[in-house]
């Protein structure tokens, strides 16, 4: 089979794998979503019909009476049955390994809520809510829910990562073998063809080679690897053939290190999520504690109805719905904000984390620059002047033959063309030639001509700053390309919207050169594991730092960040693992977005207290017998609308200057 061939089955084999686990995931969110909507119906019909039994009861016993009430538990025992396994699971595991968890919180309302409701169903007094079963149900299983999606997302791109460096072809007595990378031995040669990954972590045997490094290191540019080089797995051989001598097996390879750090993070819970279970150690105890103090009290100073309805009042009351529900629909409505700002996350805490951060790290390659070069000059000697049309004919119909960013950088600098092309051929590691109009043309690295720096022609030459490509005609030099990148579009409004906040920005880049000139302060030639260890030093300082990046190589920092943001044009991995994404590269709205978020992170603070205050003075009307628990659910309702529209709807008003 040819190689080409051969490199088109192995990557439909993959994507076709990727394609079936997406859909079986999506068939099972489907699932899931479609058991959340039946049991809200339930929900809906079961608030309708407990209010009509509750504002004109049935005569007690009759027909209609169980009927009603038989519907009623029904419709409670359906919804636990769809979707309380979870939640039970939970709640039993919290027993069992003695701590205290928000499912406690949530199953002790939900248990208070159906237990009141079967009183009163058969002694025929009181009022039911079996609704509310339904209700604290679903708010759990959606949280749940938007929690195990965004880690099966991780999980695939984690596993598509893997597959893509998973096999190599080692030299063995019976010729070049497809094997994992797990079967390569240390000191076995492995061969690379242009074009396909590389998948192990070695030294260069033979053969030279641009080597794409982005996604580790933060160049832009593919760097030039020789015999003796070093390179690493997750990097791309980009037009040479390249035979590697096996430094390390799989499994300590950088790439699997890079990758560990990221599957050790990705179950860490968010900021909001350690403290409410810090919170619930303290509370959970106290709402039961009332409760059976309550029950206690009144069976002596009343009569056993009220004991359990008063006591049944105090853990509804007590039920998380004001923060469970209307927090979080306030958060959506922050996060909806966001979106239209241009910040796409389904994460809460990263409105905590731009509200309190005051530095915000950045890497360098394709999030404050492009990814992509420009041409910034274009040198020509005087042979060439007068023929200069020509000229940028002939390098534009050589380069475009090529898909390297260079030549898509230059080819995008020059006007088209369509002129011939004999004896194309590429060098890897220095460039491309052919003849064109009967003139031999390169275009490339300075050593496709070694005489030119010899007869020290190149000092009389001014040419900007930046990566220089020489073009050859017939061995004499012709032109000269600088090439460089270029700061994002909103990158000076940016600095100036982050000084007014009191924000910090500095810039971790793998890149060990970095050729822009930037007005911040910029740690270069960092790895993945460096980046991390500048991200917990400023946790520590409390910082509560943001990290903003596009690749694989910024996976580590953003797992160790209070939060990340993935650039919209980012590596799939970075944009799984990033609390939100820039979906139009714009790191201009960063400050708009960080005033806006403290804007609301106040409203919110105010909020948790109003909650607080509102289950003090509730449990504690409850207990005395003043709240009936068919008020306390009323409550309970108009609180969770109450903290809804707080947090939802408020002015604020940005100025970047």
């Amino acid at each position: 089979m040819p190689i080409a061939d051969a490199k088109i089955t192995k990557r439909s084999v993959i994507c076709s794998t990727q394609d079936i686990d997406s859909e079986d995931s999506n068939i099972r969110l489907s699932r899931s979503w479609l058991r959340i909507a039946i049991a809200m119906v339930f929900a809906g019909q079961g608030m309708v019909f407990s209010l009509a039994i509750n504002m004109t009861p049935p005569e007690y016993g009759s027909t209609s009476y169980w009927f009603l009430h038989g519907g009623l538990i029904l419709s409670s025992l359906l919804v636990v049955c769809f979707l309380g396994s979870p939640l039970l699971r939970s709640t039993i595991g919290m027993v069992c390994s003695r701590r205290l968890s928000i499912e406690g919180l949530f199953t002790v309302s939900l248990l208070g809520a159906f237990a009141g409701s079967l009183l009163s169903t058969f002694t025929g007094q009181g009022a039911v809510y079996y609704e509310i079963v339904s209700i604290v149900i679903a708010i759990y299983t959606i949280g749940r829910l938007l929690s195990s999606v965004a880690q099966d997302r991780l999980g695939r791109e984690t596993i598509q990562i893997r597959e893509c460096f998973d096999s190599a072809s080692m030299c063995t007595e019976n010729g070049w073998i497809t094997v994992k990378v797990k079967d390569v031995p240390t000191g076995a040669i492995v061969r690379v063809h242009p074009g396909e990954p590389i998948s192990v972590d070695g030294t260069i045997y033979s053969g030279s080679a641009y080597v794409s490094e982005t996604a580790l290191t933060g160049e832009a540019l593919p760097v030039v690897r020789n015999i003796g080089d070093s390179v690493r797995a997750g990097t791309w051989s980009v037009d040479g053939l390249l035979e590697i001598k096996v430094r390390a097996q799989a499994g300590n390879r950088d790439l699997d290190d890079l990758l560990q750090r990221v599957d050790n993070q990705a179950g860490n819970p968010s900021k909001f999520e350690a403290q409410a279970n810090r919170l619930i150690q303290y509370f959970l105890p106290f709402v039961v504690i009332t409760s059976f103090l309550c029950f206690t009290y009144w069976l002596f100073a009343g009569s056993w109805v009220e004991a359990v309805f008063n006591s049944m009042a105090v853990l509804l009351v007590a039920c998380p719905c004001a923060l469970g529900l209307a927090t979080p629909i306030a958060i959506w409505q922050g996060l909806l904000r966001l979106a239209k700002m241009g910040i796409v996350s389904r994460d809460g805490a990263l409105i905590d984390a731009l509200a309190t951060t005051r530095l915000v790290y950045f890497d360098k390659t394709g999030t404050l620059s492009d990814a992509t070069m420009q041409v910034t000059n274009l040198h020509v000697v005087k042979e060439w002047e007068d023929r200069h049309e020509s000229l940028r004919a002939m390098i534009y119909a050589l380069e475009s033959k090529l898909s390297h960013p260079i030549a898509r950088a230059i080819t995008n600098f020059l006007p088209k063309s369509d002129l011939l092309i004999k004896n194309f051929k590429i060098i890897p590691g220095l460039g491309v030639s052919g003849t064109i109009a009967n003139k031999y043309i390169e275009v490339g690295e300075l050593r496709l001509n070694p005489n030119l720096v010899k007869d020290d022609i190149l000092a009389k030459i001014e040419v900007g700053k930046g990566k220089s490509i020489y073009v050859f005609i017939d061995k004499q030099l012709a032109a000269i390309f600088t090439l460089k990148e270029q700061l994002r579009y909103g990158f000076s409004r940016l600095i100036r919207g982050f000084k007014n906040l009191n924000i910090e920005l500095e810039v971790l880049t793998g890149d060990p050169n970095p050729e822009i000139e930037l007005p911040v302060f910029v740690r270069s030639g960092l790895s993945a594991q460096q980046k991390e260890s500048h991200i917990r030093s400023a946790i520590k300082n409390g910082l509560c730092p943001i990290f903003v990046g596009d690749g694989i190589n910024d996976a580590p920092a953003m797992t160790a960040c209070m939060a990340s943001i993935s650039m919209g044009s980012g590596t799939a991995l970075t944009r799984s693992i990033a609390s939100a994404q820039l979906v139009n590269d714009q790191i201009s709205v960063l400050p708009e977005a960080i005033h806006f978020t403290r804007a609301l992170h106040r409203r919110l603070r105010s909020n948790l207290i109003y909650a607080a205050s509102y289950n003090v003075l509730g449990m504690s009307l409850a207990f005395f017998g003043i709240l009936h628990p068919i008020v306390a659910a009323i409550i309970m309702g108009l609180s969770s609308f109450i903290v809804t529209i707080r947090a939802a709807c408020f002015n604020w008003n940005y100025n970047p200057d």
